[in-house]
């Protein structure tokens, strides 16, 4: 299957268009990458990015197209291909609405996966046309990013952006939390490989529903996660429910941690089960799902 994958492709060793043009591509897809953050980055301008895929989509000829994040894309965008169409909404529709085109281009997207079972319900609310072909479609773990080491000098850590909500949180754990900021790439998932323990809060009040990327890196690193309490609807879809140490406040998180590293044996278990869990929840699946989509909707078109 030859697939035109248009997201921001420029973080090279991290994100999600990363991991999945991987997994795509050791499933024996060809993969077309085409970045276009980078290109609007440089003030290129939308009728000459078109004019770009219009030529990949007559000459290059792909068998399905995935769109990922499309902030700020216009919909004539997915009105330009031919083959089986689908886009993946990577940001909470209830915090971030630059996508809200693409989600009006009914006609040109034929399924559309979005970030959280929130913004399902902000699409059946606001754009009730698309709501028999939108789904929750959910991160995962890159199976690069596994290193099975024991040497974890570090209790814990949190190493994503400190919003004014996580900062409070973390403050009733400074002495047992690291707090590291700023870090991408190998050095991003060098400090997971080195902790026990990974933090995660929502980054904001409207981020709740939000089962956060940085869960499925930590697993896939090998620690152990204690987490704000996610939606249970997501945590069953993947299978997370004894894989995830779930707390309700910072006290709750404090409490969490000493206990944790009080008891190695359960902290030990607590890593084993995020282990088992992340089998099932690879890019690999989720390019296998994305392929899925692209099969079924082939099948229907006349």
């Amino acid at each position: 299957m030859k697939i035109l994958h248009i997201a921001v492709h420029h973080h090279k060793g991290w994100g999600a268009e990363h991991w999945l043009s991987n997994a795509f591509e050791r499933k024996g897809c060809e993969l077309i990458r085409f970045d276009y953050r980078s290109k609007r980055n440089k003030m290129i301008p939308w009728w000459i990015i078109k004019h770009q895929l219009a030529t990949i989509n007559s000459k290059q000829k792909p068998d399905a197209v995935l769109i990922q994040r499309g902030d700020k894309m216009p919909s004539s965008v997915p009105a330009l291909f031919d083959c089986p169409t689908v886009f993946w909404g990577t940001e909470p529709l209830i915090r971030r609405r630059d996508t809200d085109a693409l989600l009006s281009a009914t006609n040109a997207i034929d399924w559309f996966f979005l970030h959280t079972y929130t913004s399902l319900e902000v699409v059946a609310k606001e754009f009730p046309a698309i709501s028999h072909k939108a789904s929750v479609f959910h991160a995962a773990g890159a199976i690069e990013n596994h290193v099975g080491n024991d040497d974890r000098p570090r209790l814990a850590v949190f190493n994503r952006n400190v919003s004014d909500r996580r900062r409070a949180w973390l403050d009733q754990s400074a002495d047992l939390v690291d707090v590291i900021e700023g870090q991408y790439g190998e050095l991003y998932f060098k400090a997971l490989r080195e902790s026990q323990i990974a933090i995660n809060i929502h980054f904001a009040d409207s981020s709740v529903d939000d089962f956060e990327t940085g869960i499925f890196e930590a697993l896939a690193s090998g620690c152990a996660v204690i987490t704000e309490s996610l939606n249970p609807l997501a945590v069953a879809d993947m299978g997370m429910e004894n894989a995830l140490l779930q707390v309700a406040n910072p006290t709750e998180m404090r409490a969490a941690i000493e206990h944790l590293r009080d008891n190695p044996d359960e902290l030990r278990r607590l890593q084993e089960n995020g282990q088992t869990a992340m089998d099932s929840n690879r890019w690999d699946n989720r390019a296998d799902q994305i392929m899925e989509k692209f099969d079924e909707i082939k099948k229907m078109r006349p």
